[in-house]
């Protein structure tokens, strides 16, 4: 059978935190593995991941692994996470979406290994571009110059030109449109 997974959040509010009964729930229903929000759904993502409360949670799990969610950024705060908190796994969420290269640096620094730096904007541009080429692949050139208004608008924050270009991107309508607001604000050097 293919393993099923859950991820909740600590609770409705920080007045009803309930995340150890819903992971004992979670686990009693056959689940593989249960990821854990530091946040509750009323926090949505303001303030901090409780990692405290997402530890809390580990000695009352019997069989399934527990992952940690919430405020890794960057590969040393993964690193940090294993070494402060009881957890098997974490989950890197929203930050990979401007930072997709933050898996292989969270990788390297959990192994050990020294981290590998940021690419160069040159390098980024083209990690656009392939992105652009996959979902192009996958759903078409309409939907996915669609859909690519949002990625690249990750991409782009905090760069050089971000805000001009997040204003051109997000009316694209063709990879035409797509490739010419590229050019226009991250041309090759």
């Amino acid at each position: 059978p293919t393993p099923v997974t859950a991820k909740i959040r600590l609770g409705c509010t920080r007045d009803q935190i309930n995340a150890i009964d819903v992971a004992q729930v979670v686990e009693g229903a056959g689940a593989a593995a249960l990821t854990v929000h530091g946040r509750t759904a009323a926090d949505m993502f303001s303030g901090s991941a409780d990692w405290d409360r997402i530890s809390s949670i580990k000695p009352h799990l019997k069989r399934i692994p527990l992952i940690g969610n919430g405020d890794l950024d960057s590969a040393e705060k993964v690193v940090d996470a294993f070494r402060r908190y009881d957890v098997d796994g974490v989950m890197i969420a929203r930050a990979a979406l401007n930072k997709p290269w933050l898996y292989a640096q969270a990788a390297a620094a959990v192994r050990g290994e020294a981290i590998p730096p940021d690419p160069t904007l040159e390098q980024q541009r083209e990690l656009m571009l392939h992105h652009f080429a996959l979902v192009r692949e996958r759903f078409g050139d309409e939907k996915a110059s669609v859909l690519m208004r949002k990625y690249a608008c990750c991409y782009a924050q905090g760069r050089p030109g971000a805000r001009d270009f997040r204003k051109y991107v997000a009316t694209i309508q063709s990879p035409a449109e797509f490739f010419e607001v590229v050019e226009k604000c991250f041309p090759r050097p």
